[in-house]
């Protein structure tokens, strides 16, 4: 299904994430920035005051992105938000395959559909507040009844490319980025480190020297080391690979002839198996 035909608290919630997601990476990397500069101005080390209070100015700005950081927590609402949204889509594609619990009659579907709605909501009181796009869009959506309406084997085929597929390629896709990741942010931090050391003795060979930016690379390599350890490149990329594997079985398995009810089930393990992963990703990164 196109973004526009999931429910609108799917829309809000995505939006919603991005946009934190953006706040934090760009609050992020300027407190990281910033350090870097107030560092630099400490190693000029000059005595006129314009230098004094630009460093002022620029370690309130780092400050300033600290105290963003941690007390409106974007990552938080970043995390919380996308839950949000992959708990909406699982029980969107249950309802869209007549899945359990809603393989019943229509209307009483529907109904508790939008029960879920709200009971997901309710489970994240955190950002509830934070989702005000899309909120004169449509729950349940034309494209949403109409696939519920399709024939079984059509469902199944739709469900199979639509889902099963495309989770795959996903997970697959961001287990080899953040595979690339943890690479090259390793390599760069070891780069950075071999700056300093080199700069460190070559202060020793020329002790009179004025400008010895040592105390740049260092800043550069604590703010490094420590996005490495909070995005879990790692870690991450195994849990992504594991998935991919597991939902390659699920895959072979969606192209066996099946019942309604044995299709309800298989939809129910499937989502169920996506959203344990997703749960896991955002406890880990809410430790």
């Amino acid at each position: 299904m196109n973004q526009e035909d999931y429910p609108a608290l799917h829309q809000s919630a995505s939006d919603l994430s991005k946009q934190s997601q953006d706040a934090f990476f760009y609050a992020f990397f300027s407190h990281m920035a910033l350090l870097a500069i107030a560092s630099a101005i400490s190693v000029l080390n000059s005595s006129e005051p314009g230098f004094a209070i630009f460093q002022a100015i620029v370690l309130l700005g780092a400050l300033g992105c600290a105290v963003y950081l941690y007390f409106v927590r974007p990552d938080r609402h970043w995390y919380s938000a996308r839950a949000v949204a992959e708990s909406v889509k699982t029980i969107t594609w249950r309802y869209v395959c007549r899945a359990e619990p809603f393989n019943g009659v229509d209307v009483a579907d529907q109904h508790n559909f939008k029960l879920r709605l709200k009971s997901i909501l309710e489970q994240n009181k955190d950002v509830a507040g934070l989702l005000v796009s899309h909120l004169a869009d449509v729950q349940v959506s034309d494209e949403m009844e109409r696939l519920r309406k399709t024939p079984l084997d059509e469902r199944q085929r739709f469900y199979r490319e639509n889902r099963i597929v495309e989770q795959q390629s996903w997970y697959a896709s961001k287990s080899a980025i953040n595979k690339r990741k943890v690479k090259r942010y390793f390599a760069f931090l070891i780069l950075v480190i071999l700056l300093a050391i080199c700069f460190a003795i070559a202060k020793i060979a020329f002790p009179k020297a004025l400008f010895w930016p040592t105390d740049v690379f260092v800043t550069v390599a604590a703010g490094l080391l420590s996005w490495i350890q909070a995005k879990k490149f790692q870690e991450l990329s195994i849990s992504y690979a594991l998935t991919a594997h597991e939902i390659s079985l699920i895959r072979q398995q969606s192209g066996n002839p099946m019942g309604e009810d044995e299709f309800s089930k298989f939809v129910g393990d499937a989502e169920n198996a996506f959203s344990r992963e997703h749960t896991q990703w955002v406890a880990r990164q809410d430790q």
